[in-house]
């Protein structure tokens, strides 16, 4: 070594210390941040919530309680299952209330050419439905009609003109009703006398000569009946309201006795009470009441042997009944249909300061 420094004089020997040494001090705080830098990361783990995609987030119980608003808990001395929960739903309103009936008989003029005039007439009453006839009692239609049993008697006399009122009619804001005279009717059951027509019991298979030498359709035939319910579809497809069978019963004037009766097979009454049923299934797809005509005497008895009608029938088949009578037979009358499901329309002279009528005949 001396040598070495003899030799090369420039450079001095001095041992070399470096960094090695350091402080303990220092190393302790290395040593401790450390172990927190594990022990938050320990600590991390149970809060590490992983989405779909990989990806990763810290979710602490400070901040769900922060972000998630308190819910009201129940109190401990009423169970939840206990909790009735009422829900209030609001009330559907009332409908209005049906006006009461008040109809006007028109007479068979109005559909040859007196339309116009007769609504101008009913504006000025207190009318909110008339009834006119599109049947008569001899068997013409007063309308055009299609049928072709109705052509081969010639019973149609309705045309251009009575098509046209009976349109401006229904198209009017009144309730209208076509009045029918069913059964009373010469021109089919003379062309029919055999499969349609009451017959008598001294020339056989002719037709019963009834007052004024008029003839009469027998309900109990099925001709009689779907002829009468082809008529019914007709009225109702030129958008009547209503159809009014009236004269719907078998004849109860002239020589009775003479009517054949050997061949039927059901009652008056189940025969009436079957055409006004298949009338009405003819029908059932139409937005069309279905009344009909009924004397007082009838409907205060309950029934009428002879002809035929049936006041029980009668209520649970029409909608409407409508009888002829006097503000004194009034009372009477509401009594006998206060069960029935049927509603009562009087036929009056006037009107009357309560409830529906039909003033005319």
């Amino acid at each position: 070594m001396r040598q070495l420094r003899q030799r090369y004089p420039k450079y001095r020997y001095n041992s070399y210390r470096g960094r090695g040494g350091g402080s303990p001090v220092r190393l302790i705080i290395l040593l401790l941040v450390v172990l927190l830098i594990a022990c938050a990361f320990w600590f991390a783990q149970r809060y590490v919530v992983y989405s779909a995609d990989g990806s990763f987030h810290f979710e602490f119980p400070w901040s769900q309680r922060q972000s998630e608003p308190e819910s009201e808990q129940p109190d401990e001395q009423t169970p939840a299952q206990d909790l009735e929960i009422i829900i209030e739903e609001p009330e559907e309103p009332e409908p209005p209330p049906v006006p009461d009936l008040h109809a006007y008989a028109l007479d068979a003029s109005v559909l040859q050419g007196g339309s116009t005039k007769a609504l101008a007439q009913l504006s000025e009453s207190d009318a909110n439905a008339f009834v006119i006839p599109v049947k008569n009692s001899r068997g013409q239609l007063l309308y055009p009609s299609q049928l072709e049993e109705a052509k081969k008697v010639g019973a149609i006399v309705g045309g251009s003109i009575s098509a046209a009122a009976i349109e401006e009619l229904n198209a009017s804001d009144y309730t209208t009703i076509a009045r029918i005279a069913t059964l009373h009717d010469s021109l089919f059951a003379y062309a029919h006398m055999a499969d349609a027509a009451v017959q008598q019991i001294k020339y056989s298979g002719y037709v019963w000569y009834g007052p004024n030498e008029t003839f009469y359709l027998a309900p109990e035939k099925e001709l009689t009946r779907q002829y009468l319910s082809d008529i019914a579809v007709e009225c109702a497809e030129l958008g009547f309201d209503e159809l009014l069978l009236d004269e719907f019963s078998y004849p109860t004037v002239g020589r009775l006795s003479n009517i054949y009766t050997s061949a039927r097979t059901m009652t008056q009454a189940q025969a009436l009470a079957l055409t006004a049923t298949e009338i009405k299934a003819a029908i059932k797809s139409y937005d069309v009441k279905l009344s009909v005509v009924m004397d007082a005497e009838t409907v205060l008895a309950g029934e009428n042997e002879v002809s035929g009608q049936s006041l029980p029938d009668f209520a649970q088949i029409f909608d409407r009944i409508y009888v002829p009578t006097t503000p004194e037979q009034l009372p009477a009358l509401r009594e006998a249909l206060a069960e029935s499901p049927a509603e009562l329309i009087p036929i009056l002279s006037a009107p009357i300061e309560d409830g529906p009528y039909l003033i005319g005949s």
